[in-house]
């Protein structure tokens, strides 16, 4: 019997939290206007890594260009939000994160969020409109 309790429990789980962000996802383009749009810049390399300590890693470049961004932040999902609070930054950063507000230490960042099974959709306001960045498990 405790070992059927114990299974059902298992199987349950599994359907409740089977979706998660944990792992590294790999930006690969953005839903405008319900429209999907390959990246923009083809030669942008941005991955959101999450980590089971509730730590999170984002990390950009462009390839063939030196430098590159990336900040850590503690993240927690509450209902459809994603919210971060950027605790670091990467001090050998190039001079141009200073201006992505996405590298601010302090910054607390809520983004409505959904998690599909084989992606992740961050949507960010863009005005009176919507963008909503695509994100795919990246192996």
């Amino acid at each position: 019997m405790k070992y059927l309790i114990f299974s059902v429990f298992l199987s349950l789980s599994s359907l409740s939290f089977g979706k998660t962000l944990l792992g590294q996802w790999k930006y690969s383009g953005i839903i405008y206007r319900g429209n999907f749009l390959p990246l923009p810049n083809p030669d942008l390399y941005l991955t959101w890594t999450f980590f089971e300590n509730g730590t999170e890693r984002l990390f950009w470049r462009y390839e063939g260009v030196s430098g590159f961004c990336e900040r850590f932040a503690v993240y927690e999902i509450d209902n459809d939000f994603l919210i971060e609070k950027i605790f670091a930054v990467n001090p050998y950063n190039t001079s141009k994160c200073k201006n992505d507000p996405d590298m601010e230490v302090g910054r607390e960042v809520k983004t409505k969020v959904e998690i599909l099974s084989d992606e992740i959709r961050l949507h960010i306001p863009l005005g009176d409109q919507e963008l909503v960045y695509v994100l795919k498990e990246n192996f």
